[in-house]
């Protein structure tokens, strides 16, 4: 029997949460942030061009278009920027700025798993999986949620453990779900409950079994916006997008000078944006847990 988790309430527990946020904003502040990050989209810079994406995507500083926030998305995503590959796909396969493109989606989840967006490889897992989006391929699927849990993507970690508990891989296998469990139950708190329900209690947890996590205080966003316009100045834009950008390849193998720093945490924030994309019954539907957490 299967014993998945609701892809919906695992993106609604976040790994972080004190991180900065951008939301729908019309301040003169957020205003005049808008104008400085499109100023250095329009040099085509990717990062700038992801960003302006995300402000379109939450109307901050600018009115709210899901169109235009596709738009940038493919733009930054056709010079090999991962996050915004990963971004592209969830907003072609759930049509949010226009059309489902299913097809297109899926090539830039590839993409953006082959950038080493580990959010790519946990949603490719669950595709495979479950036969959304694509033909159904376990063994496929195991292997992409196993690359991202060896990276310590815990979400990959504890949907595993799950797996194991089921018979999806075959006969179900507890001592293989208990340890993904344990290795991800000091930072994701339902792989730490799961072992609770066992009857597992790892160190330094108290009587009930809660685990103590300390959080670190991250950078504001107006910090995060200073610091990536002082980078912008001097960071140059690449050349413009040929056949092989168009599937993917980006400006990394174009221009020398072209880099990336994906967020994680960015990445979970964007990924709880569009979490309707998950009530979605076809991958849903054994994803209901059999006990309470």
């Amino acid at each position: 029997m299967k014993i998945f988790i609701s892809v919906v309430f695992l993106l609604l527990l976040p790994l972080a949460t004190n991180a900065y946020n951008i939301n729908k904003c019309s301040s003169e502040e957020c205003v005049e942030n808008f104008k400085d990050i499109k100023k250095y989209a329009r040099k085509d810079i990717p990062q700038a061009t992801e960003t302006l994406a995300t402000f379109y995507y939450k109307g901050y500083g600018v009115e709210q278009s899901f169109k235009r926030a596709r738009k940038y998305y493919l733009k930054s995503a056709k010079y090999g920027n991962p996050s915004a590959q990963f971004k592209l796909s969830l907003m072609l396969l759930e049509g949010k700025g226009g059309d489902k493109e299913i097809s297109q989606g899926i090539n830039w989840m590839e993409w953006a798993a082959r950038n080493n967006i580990l959010a790519a490889h946990y949603f490719l897992g669950l595709y495979y999986i479950e036969g959304k989006y694509v033909d159904k391929d376990i063994e496929l699927g195991k292997q992409f949620l196993k690359y991202a849990a060896t990276k310590d993507y815990r979400k990959a970690q504890y949907i595993l453990g799950k797996l194991y508990e089921s018979d999806v891989f075959g006969k179900p296998n507890s001592e293989i779900a208990i340890e993904y469990y344990k290795v991800s139950a000091y930072y994701y708190e339902p792989s730490n409950k799961r072992l609770i329900a066992m009857g597992i209690n790892l160190p330094q947890t108290s009587e009930k079994g809660e685990i103590e996590r300390i959080e670190v205080e991250s950078d504001s966003l107006d910090d995060y916006l200073d610091n990536l316009l002082s980078a912008l100045r001097y960071m140059p834009a690449p050349g413009k997008p040929t056949g092989s950008n168009l599937v993917g390849m980006g400006c990394r193998s174009q221009d020398s000078n072209c880099g990336f720093i994906v967020d994680p945490e960015e990445i979970e924030r964007f990924m709880r944006d569009m979490q309707l994309q998950f009530f979605d019954p076809i991958l849903t539907k054994h994803m209901k847990p059999l006990d309470s957490f």
